[in-house]
């Protein structure tokens, strides 16, 4: 009889606290200004294996990558660079990404000899045009997937522009898609001088029941 008189009490006095909590916290727009970030998220660092790995260079060009839209793009570039010579020497897939303009008339559709110089593509190496989403394109398919799928490639690490879009995006659909997915940090860059587009994609990406996406850093990523 005392348990239960014990949890009737703990009862009454969770129904009381809930009584006294103020009407105006119930949502985001009242506690808007006083929403703090979450600590940072734990880089892993990880080893993949060259043959079943792709690295996705996604819309690194001069329109998207420079000092006064994306100062962090242009500061990664050459460890974006680093990584990028050790995956082709490691015989990695490696795929470019392009997107269509909205407006052609004021803003040319981009071409791959936009990409900066530091890191263009070489060869073959093929390339996908989308928005933020790089395996479709509307209802198309951007044929994403069958360079992947006929490449044996079951592990995917996008890096470049923009972090909540093209990176966000094509993260999650990569992972929705059974792919491993690896985003390094200081591999996306989001929009302006603030932080705050890559510390909410690097939240977003890794505070998932539904799929699963791994964060390192662009030294923290080593091939077989």
């Amino acid at each position: 009889m005392s348990q239960i008189r014990y949890l009737l009490q703990l009862a009454a006095l969770a129904a009381m606290l809930g009584y006294a909590l103020p009407s105006s916290a119930e949502t985001i727009i009242d506690e808007w200004q006083n929403i703090k970030a979450p600590p940072p998220p734990q880089l892993q660092a990880v080893t993949l294996d060259p043959k079943t790995t792709a690295l996705i260079m996604s819309d690194i060009i001069k329109q998207t990558c420079n000092n006064e839209m994306r100062p962090r793009c242009v500061t990664s570039i050459p460890k974006i660079e680093k990584l990028l010579t050790a995956a082709r020497a490691s015989g990695v897939t490696v795929i470019y990404t392009l997107f269509p303009s909205r407006s052609p008339a004021t803003f040319p559709n981009p071409v791959i000899s936009d990409y900066i110089p530091a890191v263009a593509p070489k060869g073959d190496e093929p390339v996908v045009t989308s928005f933020a989403d790089k395996f479709m394109l509307g209802d198309k398919d951007t044929g994403l997937q069958k360079i992947l799928k006929d490449k044996g490639i079951t592990t995917v690490v996008p890096v470049g522009v923009v972090a909540h879009n093209g990176i966000l995006f094509t993260a999650v659909e990569a992972a929705f898609r059974g792919f491993n997915v690896i985003v390094p940090v200081d591999g996306m860059a989001g929009n302006g001088p603030s932080g705050y587009d890559e510390q909410a994609t690097a939240h977003i990406l890794t505070d998932s029941i539904v799929y699963k996406v791994t964060l390192t850093s662009l030294d923290m990523i080593k091939f077989q």
